[in-house]
């Protein structure tokens, strides 16, 4: 399934209230995707919107057509959003399973299973007394075994400890299927750099792009070296080698740097863009 973002725009209530999302527009597709961006930048309220949890204030966001505020079951049952401030309705995870994963025809009691076993829970055990970071891992293993064909994550591995973590790249490994189009917005992006295979970057409510993985190795290259290549776009020390991000001209193989990729958006954005062709 596709989510089509056009035109997107949205403002919170009020006279004097921000304009939170500046015409995005954007088609994502399948795969598990970064989405990037400063605090206040949009992320989770682009969240909110294509999980239908706000209307936008012009422009829209639809998934195969039909757009994700209408709230319809046919709709609904295809997406399913979670973050860091979003509280199950439900005493535990079983009990959660019970009134919720009914409406999700792909619900998987296997894998939900598997993944609180991964996170060392116990299904029954009354959610308002884990600690935060237990309630995340609960969430999380919940929010994959749902097995949407929209799954949005806000924040997935905030609170979980170094061990936790890990289970979590597992699962994600494990349990998101080739169909499903899978966002995660995070400022850990170590967590899960193996697995992303597309990126969308917001600035102050725009969006700069939103482009595979491969599509992004096309068009630049990453270099380490001792010095940074003359016709770098972006360059940092690390540890005594220079970390460069340069045009692709020669069709140079490199793995991404998402952090680097980040860095040279907000500090030569025009440039890298415009080697983007973006």
């Amino acid at each position: 399934m596709i989510l089509d973002i056009k035109d997107l725009w949205y403002k919170y209530p009020g006279k004097h209230a921000d304009t939170a999302l500046k015409g995005i527009s954007a088609v994502v597709g399948p795969g598990l995707h970064l989405l990037l961006g400063e605090n206040g930048a949009g992320k989770t309220t682009s969240l909110h919107i294509m999980a239908g949890l706000r209307f936008p204030s012009a422009g829209s966001c639809t998934l195969d057509g039909c757009p994700t505020g209408s709230r319809l079951p046919s709709v609904s049952s295809h997406i399913f959003m979670t973050g860091v401030n979003m509280e199950f309705p439900a005493a535990s995870i079983s009990e959660m399973a019970r009134i919720h994963a009914p409406f999700y025809p792909h619900f998987d009691a296997f894998a939900l299973r598997d993944n609180l076993a991964a996170f060392g829970l116990d299904a029954d055990a009354p959610l308002q007394n884990m600690s935060t970071g237990n309630r995340q891992k609960a969430k999380v293993a919940y929010a994959l075994a749902l097995k949407t064909d929209i799954l949005l994550l806000d924040e997935p591995a905030n609170g979980l400890d170094i061990e936790s973590r890990h289970a979590l790249q597992k699962m994600m490994a494990a349990h998101v299927g080739p169909e499903q189009t899978v966002i995660v917005s995070t400022h850990s992006i170590r967590d899960l750099e193996n697995l992303y295979d597309g990126v969308i970057d917001l600035h102050d409510g725009r969006l700069n792009y939103a482009m595979t993985v491969d599509d992004i190795l096309e068009h630049v290259y990453f270099d380490v070296s001792s010095v940074a290549p003359e016709d770098a776009l972006y360059s940092r020390q690390c540890l005594g080698r220079c970390h460069s991000i340069c045009p692709n001209g020669s069709g140079d193989e490199s793995n991404i740097d998402f952090e680097l990729l980040y860095l040279a958006a907000r500090n030569n954005k025009e440039q890298l863009l415009k080697c983007l062709d973006r």
